[in-house]
């Protein structure tokens, strides 16, 4: 995991940076998810495990312990992002599902977290925008599957690239950034 903190009070902020790495060490308690995965089941029967959203455990955990400490924090882990403190406007990439080197996109993340599953060889990706690290992450690896079209009608805060385009719910209009026109 990579984090920047900011606050007015470095010693504290430094001990809550080394409190979070102990955290990472730990087992993760998925305590959330047994209502979030039965609502993923219903919506798109789709069946979340614990081994689907350990990232997105580890990065609400490090944002519980930065919370009290920190300015604002930012917090990624693979291809997740968590933002600790007020509102801010971070640019989140939206990679080629196919070449992540290549940005088709950036979505403007304002708070919680942005998660994105790929498959590269459907050459699709699915970001999801929520609260927590821990829905984000559920949310993308359960839309993953059932494409593009489905993916967008089942969920808010949504933006999907497949092999030809990118798409996005109606409620990150103007949040949403084409790379290329």
């Amino acid at each position: 995991m990579s984090a920047a903190a900011w606050g007015a009070d470095t010693t504290r902020v430094a001990g809550a940076l080394g409190a979070v790495r102990d955290t990472l060490d730990k087992p993760g308690h998925v305590i959330p998810l047994d209502s979030l995965r039965r609502d993923i089941r219903q919506r798109t029967g789709v069946t979340v495990t614990t081994d689907d959203v350990t990232d997105g455990d580890a990065l609400d955990r490090a944002a519980r312990v930065l919370s009290g400490v920190v300015d604002s924090a930012l917090l990624n882990l693979g291809t997740q992002f968590m933002w600790v403190g007020a509102e801010t406007h971070r640019s989140v990439g939206i990679a080629d599902p196919a070449n992540s080197l290549e940005t088709w996109a950036t979505v403007d993340m304002r708070s919680g977290s942005v998660s994105t599953t790929t498959d590269a060889d459907k050459k699709t990706s699915v970001t999801v925008l929520a609260p927590s690290a821990l829905a984000a992450e559920a949310w993308s690896t359960a839309l993953l599957g059932l494409g593009c079209d489905r993916a967008l009608a089942l969920s808010t805060s949504v933006v999907c690239a497949d092999s030809v385009r990118v798409r996005w719910t109606p409620d990150l209009e103007g949040r949403v950034f084409l790379a290329k026109p």
